[in-house]
């Protein structure tokens, strides 16, 4: 331990680079995409944009640094990708909510899955204000938790609200990778909308806060990186060499988990 200390002591302060699996995502023309700084609810990064996605096919994501990763995303149930002007919005705000991923639950819902992802805890960010119709509810739902649906939609007033622009719940990714997103309600012919996405793995907002509770720091992070560190898993890979398990992973869960999160 002593040894650790010594060596946490002489390690710069600036953080290694570790793996990320958090994602930005939204629709419309390449050249209306928010740029790279725009965090709107979630993390600052590269916004995956789609001009269309046909059904059933599989499209690769990049991460917020805009490098290519093994995620991918498939719709199944959206019909088409509208544009139009909210009042109001404008600069990357109104980049992202412009531009809607429209279903008309004819008779599937709006259905979004994102495989190969990394188990954990994300949470995810989905936006649904119609350009058009500021009385249009979409109703968004995760099928990764047992959250209720919610419904989203109502006029800008000048910044994103939830309820009105976007929700935000916590979605557990499991062993298989998967994570599944809706907007709408099968069979009920109906018109609901997504404007794009953000899934934010949490271990990405602080890579030591790794056991309950969420959002403190603990000696139970400790326990959980020993743990993680022991049987080499992807979460106690926290610096380069990414693959490898060795000193540096250990020295920098000491920075991360000295400095506290936000």
């Amino acid at each position: 331990m002593n040894c650790i200390g010594i060596a946490v002591s002489i390690v710069s302060a600036a953080a290694l680079p570790a793996v990320a699996q958090s994602f930005n995502i939204e629709w419309g023309t390449p050249d209306t995409a928010p740029p790279a700084s725009y965090a709107a609810e979630g993390l600052a990064g590269v916004w995956n944009t789609f001009d269309a996605m046909p059904n059933g096919v599989g499209f690769p994501l990049v991460g917020l640094d805009g490098a290519p990763t093994l995620v991918s995303i498939r719709n199944i149930g959206f019909d088409v990708v509208e544009s139009g002007d909210i009042a109001g919005t404008s600069g990357a705000d109104e980049a992202l909510l412009d531009d809607c991923f429209t279903s008309f639950n004819d008779p599937i819902d709006g259905c979004l899955f994102i495989d190969n992802l990394e188990p954990g805890d994300y949470r995810v960010i989905m936006y649904g204000i119609a350009f058009d119709d500021s009385a249009l509810k979409s109703r968004l739902r995760i099928d990764q938790n047992l959250e209720d649906p919610v419904l989203v939609g109502g006029a800008w007033s000048g910044a994103h609200e939830d309820g009105v622009t976007y929700m935000s719940q916590i979605a557990t990714v499991g062993a298989g990778g998967d994570l599944d997103v809706h907007s709408g309600l099968i069979s009920a012919n109906i018109r609901s909308v997504l404007n794009g996405m953000q899934i934010i793995r949490l271990a990405d907002l602080c890579p030591a806060d790794l056991a309950e509770p969420i959002g403190q720091l603990d000696f139970s992070d400790v326990v959980a990186f020993l743990v993680a560190f022991s049987n080499q898993t992807p979460e106690a890979d926290l610096a380069e060499p990414i693959g490898q398990w060795d000193f540096s992973d250990v020295v920098q869960f000491l920075i991360v988990f000295g400095s506290g999160c936000p």
